[in-house]
């Protein structure tokens, strides 16, 4: 909403704006980091200026409070904008979009509307995330992990970005995005399977269909006995202006699913060398804290070391023989027990 000076001064220095009962400032007291209320203002440069001084004034005789001289801008919203929340707030102007009133005439529907839009630096600095020399690049801690589980932490975080930005109106420029998070997908994929990009394509790739339209996605399925099988997707985002969106950019939790830990202890097999419940007993190494795997400076860290750095994680599921090898210094076993299916005995 557009104001007037004498308006602007009025409703800002009102004692409900900048006293006790404003959600910026409560009982006197500023929230510290938060900032007042924008505002969008018709006329000179100078009128805001002097709006600006009163504001300082008021602020640092009646409140003890300073005025940020690098939070506080006057921006031009025709040809700049102004900062807000990681959004950009600028004026929209697009003299090729018409609509025609109640009337019957033909008219520029959004010229001088307010609107938010996806900064560029954002986009690029979520790129270069993914990047290495200016080119995407596979994400080494994904490495030990499952397709599911590379794909689905992908499509939360792309899906996290796209859902934020939802009510900008050039989102569509976050295809860029997507574009560099799909190259680094598929180059994590094809690095952990030691094979081509090219193959992994040939392998995931397939079309769905949401909401009546078709899309060309990366997809894993997990079969699963008297179940349904558990599928992670990757794309079919649409990437739609939607002014009235509410936002939700955080990833859903289900508390009835089970821990990482848990799948991998029920999984009953050795994360170094293959061997599983039916011919070795699988127990579980701890160390105390992730900064213990460091003290290997100097000299090659043992595979098992690297393994949970990657991961991040202080648990390793380990057979009885990898897991008293480990304790002893002995080198762990590499090759893949050829003997699953036989029996303990």
């Amino acid at each position: 909403m557009t104001k007037t000076r004498s308006r602007v001064v009025r409703d800002v220095l009102e004692p409900d704006v900048l006293r006790g009962t404003s959600p910026v400032l409560r009982g006197g007291n500023a929230i510290a980091g938060v900032p007042l209320p924008d505002l969008a203002f018709i006329g000179p440069k100078s009128e805001a200026e002097e709006i600006k001084r009163q504001l300082r004034r008021f602020l640092s005789e009646e409140l003890k409070l300073n005025l940020s001289e690098e939070k506080t801008l006057i921006t031009h919203a025709r040809s700049d904008a102004a900062k807000f929340l990681g959004y950009e707030i600028t004026t929209v102007k697009k003299d090729k979009k018409h609509c025609r009133d109640k009337v019957g005439t033909d008219r520029r529907s959004i010229n001088g509307l307010i609107g938010l839009r996806v900064p560029h630096a954002v986009i690029l600095e979520k790129c270069d995330r993914y990047k290495k020399d200016g080119k995407p690049v596979h994400r080494a801690e994904l490495l030990n992990e499952s397709d599911f589980t590379i794909i689905s932490t992908y499509q939360l975080e792309y899906r996290g970005i796209v859902e934020y930005y939802r009510l900008a109106y050039n989102l569509h420029s976050l295809d860029q995005l997507k574009w560099v998070m799909e190259q680094s997908l598929v180059k994590t994929l094809a690095s952990k399977h030691k094979t081509s990009v090219r193959k992994i394509y040939k392998q995931y790739r397939t079309e769905i269909e949401v909401d009546e339209r078709k899309y060309k996605v990366l997809q894993v399925t997990l079969p699963r006995e008297e179940k349904k099988p558990l599928v992670a997707t990757w794309g079919a985002i649409p990437l739609i202006w939607d002014i009235q969106a509410n936002p939700d950019d955080r990833p859903h939790l289900t508390w009835t699913v089970r821990s990482e830990l848990e799948k991998r202890l029920l999984a009953q097999v050795c994360e170094m060398c293959g061997a599983t419940r039916m011919t070795e007993q699988i127990e579980i190494h701890h160390i105390r804290a992730l900064k213990d795997l460091n003290k290997y400076d100097g000299r090659e860290k043992p595979d098992w070391v690297k393994i949970m750095a990657a991961r991040r994680r202080k648990t390793l599921v380990l057979c009885h023989t990898c897991h008293m090898d480990l304790h002893a210094g002995r080198p762990l076993r590499r090759k893949v027990s050829r003997s699953r299916t036989e029996s303990l005995r």
